[in-house]
């Protein structure tokens, strides 16, 4: 039996330990597009605040996968998938077939359409080479922009005023998916927020980012001047990273719909993480249950499955929004 898992994060480490607690000599491949080793990325903010290295953020869960017959390529972007023929083509022109495929692509953070060509300024933070990119641009009094609704604004917001940095946060309007935060926990986050320093320009979006002297500038919607900055760090919504499923047929919406079992449309073919699109039992509705701890769940229970254990996956929205927020997400901004 070979088993290929696509991505390199927490779902994919999860579901090749669980595949290999049950099926002691199948080949289990992990092709992940990143080149760093496995690292911890709800800390990545620690890099910004200079707390941490990049040798404190390495996930440990990754460091025993040689050790247990796990192979791990770097470097490999999935380009297409091919449930007919049961084949994973890549960037490079390479292909891997597989008897189960676990689709652990988990999620990219896009540049909004409507800024149409940006300048080099405008900087995501989803992966450890963008983290890398934020902190040789951005310095102590340097002024910095963050854009975004929720829980990855925040952190940011508060990281880059930790590293010295003077910020401003767009938070335009609420999450379309993942965990809207809202009520009294909204009204404690946002006053600790802005009591580090961060300017909060509460409900208004950014129509443009265009260059200017010295750097680069947010221009508002609506009334309000520019915004000049050193950088935009890009902390949205995630957005699954799912487009090399294009013709492939497995069927998706936002996400890459799954049943109880994380089993996509296609035959042998599972989905974990961010990138994975859940029903509610109760509601019926969907919704992806964004988070690293959701991830590892997720993932092991897809390898299980994978590997015949035929668990269900528990899909109730209360089961994991307080594991990702919570109270504790104030500990965090202070």
């Amino acid at each position: 039996m070979r088993f290929l898992i696509l991505g390199g994060g927490p779902a994919a480490i999860a579901a090749a330990k669980a595949i290999r607690g049950r099926e002691k000599k199948a080949g289990i491949i992990i092709a992940t597009e990143e080149q760093a080793p496995p690292y911890l990325r709800p800390m990545l903010n620690d890099l910004i605040t200079g707390r941490l290295d990049v040798s404190g953020i390495a996930d440990p869960q990754g460091e025993d996968l040689a050790e247990k017959g796990i192979e791990v390529r770097r470097g490999n972007r999935a380009a297409a998938v091919d449930p007919a023929g049961k084949k994973v083509t890549f960037a490079d022109g390479s292909a891997e077939s597989y008897d189960r495929l676990l689709i652990a692509t988990g999620g990219t953070l896009p540049v909004p359409a409507a800024w149409g060509k940006t300048p080099p300024g405008v900087l995501p933070i989803n992966t450890l080479e963008d983290t890398l990119r934020i902190q040789e641009r951005l310095s102590r009094g340097d002024r910095a922009v963050v854009y975004g609704p929720g829980f990855l604004a925040i952190v940011t917001s508060s990281a880059l005023r930790k590293r010295g940095c003077e910020v401003t946060w767009f938070r335009p309007d609420m999450p379309r998916h993942g965990y809207p935060i809202s009520g009294e926990l909204e009204a404690n986050i946002l006053d600790s927020v802005q009591g580090t320093g961060v300017e909060i320009l509460d409900g208004i979006d950014i129509a443009a980012v265009r260059g200017a002297p010295g750097g680069i500038e947010a221009v508002p919607k609506g009334d309000g001047p520019p915004v000049p900055c050193k950088a935009v760090v890009l902390a949205t919504e995630r957005e699954p990273a799912i487009d090399f499923l294009a013709g492939s047929g497995i069927r998706t919406e936002t996400g890459i719909l799954v049943d109880d079992l994380l089993r996509t449309s296609a035959p042998d073919i599972y989905a974990a993480g961010d990138c994975a699109e859940i029903r509610e039992t109760k509601s019926g509705k969907t919704r992806i249950n964004f988070g690293w701890r959701s991830a590892i769940l997720q993932g092991k229970l897809a390898g299980l499955n994978m590997a015949g254990a035929g668990k269900t996956y528990a899909r109730e929205e209360s089961d994991y929004v307080w594991v990702l927020i919570g109270p504790a997400l104030l500990d965090r901004i202070r």
